[in-house]
């Protein structure tokens, strides 16, 4: 989907469903050193994208996850692995007047037949894992603030760089990387766009979007 009509999108859904955008969303998991951690990037989107995939017709979907599935990733030897996919489906065993009503299917195989794991060499970004305690709850995306982060640069689903920051220090970090891919021409066509397909949300509405859209990309250069 190009940067455009994610613009599209984003001013729709702002229009007719401010407080469905504004849902925290159930992010996917990382396994790191034997220890799980919710993982605040999404890898697996561009893979969707190529494959054209949509959620079956069975998977739930709901205003906490909007994209239909959570992911399980790997680092170990300094590479990325995609362990598994899940969706929720409904359960007709369960009990209609209980809680349990849906139930995990896996389908990693379906996605990538016969493989039991897929080294991510697709993904080029920033792992964005919030470590510490949540420090400021925001109801909407991965917009909650935790004390301290751990950040995996990775290029072609190579690991090149970890780190561990407080939360004032990833905050700096942001603003350095955010400040240096403001002079791309990116940037500067995403600005463009943004005000073209916009012009009513003006600089600050596109500044934002832009410095959020494209995390991944400028924390990872």
């Amino acid at each position: 989907m190009s940067i455009v009509h994610r613009i599209l999108l984003a001013i729709l859904v702002l229009s007719i469903a401010p407080a469905a955008q504004a849902t925290a969303q159930v992010p996917d998991l990382l396994i790191v050193d034997g220890k799980e951690f919710a993982l605040n990037t999404n890898p697996l989107e561009s893979q969707l994208e190529q494959k054209q995939w949509k959620p079956p017709e069975e998977a739930m979907t709901s205003t906490a996850n909007w994209r239909g599935y959570i992911a399980t990733w790997e680092v170990k030897e300094d590479k990325l692995f995609l362990k598994e996919v899940a969706i929720m489906v409904s359960d007709p065993k369960s009990d209609p007047k209980s809680d349990g009503k849906y139930r995990r299917k896996v389908i990693t195989s379906d996605l990538y037949p016969g493989v039991p794991e897929v080294h991510a060499v697709w993904y080029t970004g920033a792992l964005i894992v919030p470590d510490g305690k949540m420090t400021e709850y925001v109801h909407m995306g991965y917009g909650s603030s935790f004390d301290h982060y751990q950040i995996f640069r990775v290029r072609a689903g190579q690991v090149i760089e970890r780190l561990s920051m407080t939360d004032a220090q990833f905050a700096a970090y942001k603003e350095k990387k955010f400040a240096e891919f403001r002079k791309t021409e990116t940037y500067k066509k995403a600005y463009a766009d943004f005000l073209k397909e916009a012009p009513d949300l003006g600089e600050t509405h596109a500044i934002g979007f832009i410095k959020a859209y494209f995390a991944e990309t400028y924390l990872s250069q």
